[in-house]
């Protein structure tokens, strides 16, 4: 009988970095400025508040049973090393020749970002894990990709405001490609100041805990196995819907929840979609502007939320949902 054998557990691949986190309020500050950028140079796609860090070692594909090995050569390689006292630089468009990107430099008067990039390269090369890069490490924050064909010769940006920061974490990610781009998922963060030897600890960022959530919870309100979000939810999860439909109510318990989804996709005859317009960490909060559309009965229906979420580790443990038209949302789901 012949075939492939199958995979054995571990044996899947990850596409791997390591990266610099950036506190809320500069990755805040850069969204700010980039909004400007459109209306200077056409074209230029935004990448996704997720992805607004500081690149230190891009591993690329790695078998996912390395993950726990790598993690601990990035907690030793960070040891002894303190907050990393920074600033935003200059925008800056990468390669210099047919650039692919635009870019934001980050001011480093004591070299500390580039000698950690060097601990670390040092460390995940000695495991085997990264190739080292021949050319100067150069410490910069993506904001926009250029799509092919665009020029951007002589293009004049805005100023970027230069706040002073301190970058406390360093992060193993994993990049899963898809139709709408790269989702960055944590998998290792490392905090600067950690004792010598401490080994790296799961520390999800909770935007992405919750942008994973609406992942699954999308494929769930299509037909998908409601039981797949049980793993994103914590089982005292509590979701409140204010109104008077079918559907309102504090729905405390995750056997509670779970039924909530499934009541608003029997309803639409599993027609019902959201759409995410834009979210905002604040702690272990998540603010997200969202629209739901539906069929029922015939009529295609549109609504605006605003949805707050409360994340636990690595799941939803609470969510307050705000409609725009309270009013209209009961009918919708009277």
């Amino acid at each position: 009988m012949s075939g492939s054998a199958p995979a054995l557990a571990g044996d899947e691949r990850a596409r791997l970095f390591v990266a610099l986190e950036l506190p809320p309020g500069v990755r805040e500050a850069l969204e700010l400025w980039r909004s400007s950028a459109p209306r200077r140079v056409r074209g230029l796609r935004m990448v996704t508040p997720a992805a607004l860090h500081v690149t230190l070692c891009f591993l690329g594909w790695r078998l996912e049973r390395e993950i726990d090995g790598i993690g601990a050569a990035c907690a030793a390689a960070v040891a002894g090393w303190g907050p990393l006292a920074l600033s935003l630089g200059d925008p800056v468009w990468l390669p210099d020749r047919r650039p692919r990107v635009l870019a934001v430099g980050i001011e480093d008067a004591s070299d500390s970002l580039a000698g950690l990039q060097a601990s670390l390269s040092t460390e995940l090369s000695a495991g085997g894990w990264y190739a080292p890069e021949t050319r100067p490490f150069l410490g910069h924050v993506t904001v926009a990709r250029v799509p092919r064909g665009t020029s951007v010769r002589g293009a004049k940006l805005p100023p970027v405001p230069a706040p002073e920061f301190l970058a406390t974490h360093v992060t193993l990610y994993r990049s899963r490609l898809g139709p709408s781009g790269a989702r960055y998922e944590p998998q290792r963060t490392v905090e600067l100041g950690g004792r010598p030897g401490e080994q790296a600890v799961p520390r999800p960022e909770p935007g992405s805990v919750v942008r994973e959530f609406h992942e699954w919870q999308r494929e769930a309100y299509a037909g998908g196995d409601l039981d797949a979000l049980r793993p994103r939810l914590t089982d005292d999860v509590v979701w409140h819907v204010p109104g008077r439909s079918r559907i309102s109510g504090e729905h405390r318990g995750i056997e509670a929840v779970l039924a909530y989804f499934d009541r608003r996709r029997t309803m639409t005859d599993r027609s019902f979609r959201v759409t995410v317009h834009g979210l905002s960490v604040v702690g272990d909060r998540v603010v997200q502007l969202a629209g739901g559309r539906a069929v029922r009965d015939g009529r295609e229906l549109n609504w605006e939320t605003v949805g707050v979420f409360r994340v636990d580790g690595d799941r939803v443990a609470e969510c307050w949902l705000v409609p725009f038209d309270l009013y209209a949302f009961d009918e919708i789901w009277r």
